[in-house]
């Protein structure tokens, strides 16, 4: 992910974008804008507020790679112990899991040697790999991913664009062309 967001970073100043970092209790504390684009995450259960996100707990154990060279990832259905692995270089990272409802960002000494367990069954070599960190997020969820338009009483033009719980990645270029698309639709 931070080569990704590296890249992602680069295109939006290239772009001419410029990013501003402040705290903020409700959305309608930006200031005065024409638009504004809501992309806050579990920020936006109380920006907005919207009761219907929910974070999913994700934990990942980043290990040394002891010579693995090919992504692995399962299918375990609705269970929220996750298994796979993923080798970038040096390292591999080791997943995971997935708890619905829990936003603690602090490792689980247990999850974590039950990530490694699952995928040294997988591939034995994984066993010996020294743990070099643990990655733990909150990954912010609703029942169905919010990206829609809407109008402040001043004419401000509001896109809502979150709740994609594990599956940010993945979705993330529909989105924002969907995102794109209402801004253009609005301001025509």
């Amino acid at each position: 992910m931070p080569t990704y967001l590296d890249y992602l970073l680069r295109r939006l100043h290239d772009a001419g974008g410029v990013i501003e970092q402040r705290r903020l209790t409700l959305l309608s504390d930006v200031g005065p804008a024409s638009m504004i684009v809501n992309c806050a995450g579990l920020g936006a259960r109380d920006l907005v507020p919207d009761p219907a996100l929910r974070p999913i707990r994700g934990q990942h154990v980043v290990v040394t790679n002891p010579g693995l060279t090919e992504f692995f990832s399962e299918d375990t259905g609705l269970s929220p112990d996750l298994l796979c692995f993923y080798p970038h270089g040096d390292t591999v990272v080791l997943g995971g899991t997935a708890i619905d409802g829990e936003g603690v960002l602090a490792p689980d000494d247990n999850a974590a040697a039950g990530i490694l367990a699952r995928c040294a069954e997988v591939e034995p070599r994984l066993a010996e790999a020294r743990v070099l960190e643990h990655r733990i997020g909150a990954r912010p969820t609703r029942a169905t991913i919010r990206v829609e338009s809407g109008r402040w009483e001043d004419g401000t033009l509001v896109v809502h664009n979150y709740g994609h719980g594990g599956a940010g990645v993945t979705l993330s270029w529909g989105c924002a062309e969907e995102t794109r698309a209402l801004l253009f639709r609005q301001v025509i």
